[in-house]
């Protein structure tokens, strides 16, 4: 059985897994126990007791963090922020949009302009694109591993080559702002 993701085929056959003595061999089956064992693997569950205990009592402050917006790292960003972040770039999968960093590369300057008035609307207004909270996200069998078993996948998430592009910005500007 070949998976099928947002349109794309996947090389990697998954065609059941073992879960629990049992096996699963239907797609809906596999596809649940993948996004199950992943949502395990990010709970703090496997947190030491001292994390968790530090944890449960962080959390029960409320965060009370105010900000008149006139921190420099608040400023609308410069041209040279977004053709850096571009040019920083790599040949990595897109997400659902399909717009890879290429497009972003060789854009002539007035889609320029326009990339960069839509990217500083979004950072000034805080309107981000709905699709930029969603991620295609892959199973991906670890070297050596037995693949019926779920706990050897590792997940990739494919996101907006574009949303990637605005978080390389909003880092490097946080990163010089903490130096």
């Amino acid at each position: 059985m070949i998976r099928k993701i947002s349109g794309k085929h996947s090389a990697q056959k998954i065609n059941h897994l073992h879960v629990n003595g049992a096996e699963a061999t239907d797609v809906l089956d596999i596809v649940n126990t993948m996004g199950e064992t992943f949502s395990d693997n990010s709970i703090s569950d496997h947190c030491s007791t001292s994390f968790k205990s530090y944890k449960q009592n962080a959390e029960k402050y409320s965060s009370s963090f105010t900000s008149d917006n006139t921190k420099t790292y608040n400023n609308p960003f410069s041209m040279d922020e977004l053709t850096n972040a571009i040019s920083k770039s790599h040949n990595t999968a897109v997400g659902s949009d399909s717009i890879h960093y290429q497009i972003f590369k060789n854009f002539p300057d007035s889609a320029m302009d326009t990339l960069f008035g839509a990217v500083n609307y979004i950072w000034t207004t805080g309107n981000f694109p709905p699709e930029w909270h969603l991620a295609t996200v892959i199973p991906i069998t670890k070297p050596d591993k037995d693949s019926t078993d779920p706990t050897s996948y590792r997940s990739i998430a494919l996101t907006s080559c574009l949303c990637k592009i605005m978080e390389r910005m909003i880092n490097t500007r946080l990163v010089w702002y903490l130096k």
